[in-house]
């Protein structure tokens, strides 16, 4: 397990910080090459500071949202590392408003940023997976979209309509060896997380006693998107310590 993704390359969307960066760190340290698409470029460059990739990690500027930012982005790519193996669509954002302060406006920001970018995203590699005839696509997806949280409508919907694409996109594309998942958070403790005020409240209430680290989550990608996943398909993976038994 050590170098279990030897010889193959990785696509993280969102993947400057965070979970994000939690699972490029692990990928890299199992043998991966890995390209990181993400519009922090800021976030781009201390990923590659703290990470130390070199050769074997690529961070690419894009907004995923865009479709010809994603083709350009994959040029660079294949141009760099020559395939892609696996994609994770982990870019998401949460802007918390309740229903009377969203507007139509950020309201599509948010579809656009965390749906649209995985059904982009996933058309933009897949052929590359199924010319081989295997690949991993995992998504993360977010324990909001099976509990109602406040503020969160928007997130909420979103995040539900990437646990639905899992299966669709799963049915189309397992039968040419391409693995679609998805993974679920609940509370994760990433330094963000951190400094809301809703963080440690939660965290009392979870079963388990504490709140994930980005590790976690990333351990329960790297399996879904390695050789060693050989049966899961379409199915959403809830790592939330028992918050919510879905």
């Amino acid at each position: 397990m050590e170098q279990e993704f030897e010889g193959q390359v990785a696509v993280v969307t969102g993947g400057a910080r965070g979970i994000g960066r939690a699972i490029v760190s692990l990928l890299l340290q199992r043998g991966a090459r890995v390209a990181i698409l993400d519009v922090d470029e800021a976030g781009l460059e201390e990923a590659g500071r703290v990470l130390r990739g070199g050769a074997n990690l690529l961070g690419v500027p894009t907004d995923v949202s865009d479709t010809s930012a994603l083709r350009q982005a994959r040029e660079r790519i294949l141009e760099r590392f020559s395939r892609v193996d696996v994609l994770v669509n982990n870019t998401g954002i949460y802007p918390y408003l309740s229903l009377s302060e969203m507007s139509a406006e950020e309201w599509d920001r948010v579809f656009a940023v965390n749906t649209r970018s995985v059904m982009l995203a996933t058309q933009t590699f897949m052929s590359d997976m199924i010319a081989r005839r295997f690949g991993r696509v995992v998504c993360i997806v977010t324990e909001d979209a099976y509990v109602a949280k406040p503020k969160l409508a928007h997130y909420a919907a979103s995040k539900a309509a990437v646990a639905s694409l899992v299966k669709s996109f799963a049915l189309e594309l397992a039968p040419h060896g391409v693995f679609v998942n998805g993974v679920s958070p609940g509370a994760v403790g990433t330094e963000r997380a951190k400094k809301m005020d809703w963080f440690a409240p939660r965290v009392a209430q979870i079963p388990c006693g504490y709140a994930a680290e980005p590790e976690d989550i990333a351990e329960v990608v790297l399996f879904l998107a390695s050789r060693r996943n050989r049966y899961i398909v379409g199915e959403t993976i809830v790592a939330n310590g028992g918050t919510a038994m879905i």
